[in-house]
């Protein structure tokens, strides 16, 4: 059976996006990237994906941040925070859930708490810098002169913010990093 050459297969979109295949898969089944199925796979077209490709990375498309907090005041604050700038956000309760929400969306910064239940920051990290060696974190943490500091200098550049923190200072960073991206983007 030939293939229609502007049709590709799960394992040649990935390749195409520089994605992992089970991504590729995820975001198709939940309906974020143009696909159909065909038998137990998803099929893609070129075009479809080549329009999608560039609303992904459009500058009009506002920043996207994760927050990483088991506190539910804290993913709150910071919720408040990142819309105030006009981003936008996902929140997640533990490092599990978060590397998910990488998966369907890279976002542009991720605000990272360390302690948490099942996953803590270090363990996130460990996962996320498998697949995401340049992807901007920002710990924020109440715990800066802890062991989990430390094993988190493995996985840097990382940056800090210490709990408690102003609302002023988590804006500035954001907007550093995302200004950061938009420049290395502009000259890359």
């Amino acid at each position: 059976m030939v293939m229609d050459p502007q049709v590709l297969t799960t394992e040649e979109t990935a390749a195409f996006l520089r994605a992992h295949v089970e991504t590729v898969r995820r975001l198709a089944k939940r309906g974020k990237i143009p696909s159909f199925k065909v038998g137990k796979d998803w099929r893609f077209r070129r075009e479809a994906l080549m329009r999608w490709s560039e609303e992904q990375h459009s500058p009009s498309k506002k920043p996207l941040v994760l927050i990483i907090d088991d506190d539910e005041g804290i993913c709150r604050t910071l919720s408040r925070v990142v819309a105030g700038i006009g981003c936008r956000m996902s929140c997640a309760t533990d490092g599990g859930e978060g590397i998910a929400l990488v998966a369907e969306e890279e976002p542009d910064v991720i605000l990272l708490d360390l302690m948490m239940p099942r996953m803590n920051g270090p363990q996130f990290l460990e996962k996320l810098r498998a697949s995401h060696l340049d992807l901007p974190v920002v710990i924020v943490t109440g715990f800066e002169d802890s062991e989990l500091m430390v094993q988190v200098a493995k996985y840097a550049p990382v940056m800090v913010v210490s709990k408690p923190f102003e609302a002023e200072q988590i804006k500035r960073t954001i907007q550093a990093v995302v200004a950061g991206k938009a420049y290395a983007r502009s000259t890359g």
